[in-house]
């Protein structure tokens, strides 16, 4: 599929957007813009909707009103244009039954367009070296971490202008952490566009990784948008 973007979009604008469930609204109107190279960092507490916006950024989930656009594409009226530019890491991973990890990782190396030199290449780096020997185990039977590693490896998979991560950080060691952090980096260094929620921009892995783009001058800063539960609910 020949996808066209909009040259001078930016990766990301959500506007007016509305959610509710039932008689309980959790957005409202919500506007926000993502630059290419710019971190935002999506923070609150349990029930601000943090969950809910990444859902009906990536898809997953349909607003009731607004409108959300990647690279210029309007994700309702074309989603799978849309979509080609986003690479999106539910806080909830799902593995698929009878794949294994490396299985798991040539899906999506074929579904972001990538070769399958492209996914072997993966599998020396940070992300999956030390979980190597399992990637020929079913991905069903990993532990969250390992879940974490190999999702996040499939997002590096392609052409992503756009990445959208619920809680990267959660459930996953150190070493893990400063893997996916540096990754994170390295997109926004190529150009790409990342949402990020976390429950407090300040804990370690969300402050090292802005110390990380600091110390490499990266520009435009990072910057955070605070959600916070409806006080009429």
């Amino acid at each position: 599929m020949t996808t066209t973007r909009h040259e001078g979009a930016p990766p990301l604008r959500v506007t007016e957007l509305r959610k509710q469930y039932g008689a309980r609204v959790i957005l409202d109107a919500l506007n926000l813009e993502v630059a290419r190279a710019e971190l935002v960092i999506l923070a609150g507490p349990n029930g601000a909707g943090k969950s809910t916006l990444l859902g009906c950024v990536s898809g997953t989930v349909d607003p009731d009103g607004g409108r959300v656009e990647l690279t210029g594409q309007d994700l309702h009226a074309r989603p799978l244009e849309a979509r080609a530019a986003l690479r999106y890491l539910p806080q909830e991973l799902e593995m698929p039954r009878g794949l294994t990890g490396r299985e798991w990782l040539l899906f999506h190396a074929e579904l972001f367009g990538a070769s399958p030199a492209d996914a072997r290449a993966l599998e020396p780096g940070d992300l999956l070296a030390p979980m190597r020997a399992s990637l020929e185990l079913l991905a069903e039977t990993y532990s969250p971490g390992m879940r974490k590693r190999l999702a996040v490896a499939t997002l590096l998979l392609g052409d992503g202008r756009v990445l959208v991560l619920d809680e990267p950080f959660a459930g996953v060691d150190r070493d893990g952490q400063a893997a996916i952090a540096r990754h994170v980096a390295e997109a926004l260094a190529r150009g790409c566009g990342v949402l990020l929620s976390a429950h407090d921009p300040e804990e370690a892995p969300v402050a090292a990784l802005v110390a990380e783009l600091a110390a490499r001058g990266h520009s435009p800063s990072p910057r955070v948008f605070a959600l916070e539960p409806r006080a009429d609910q």
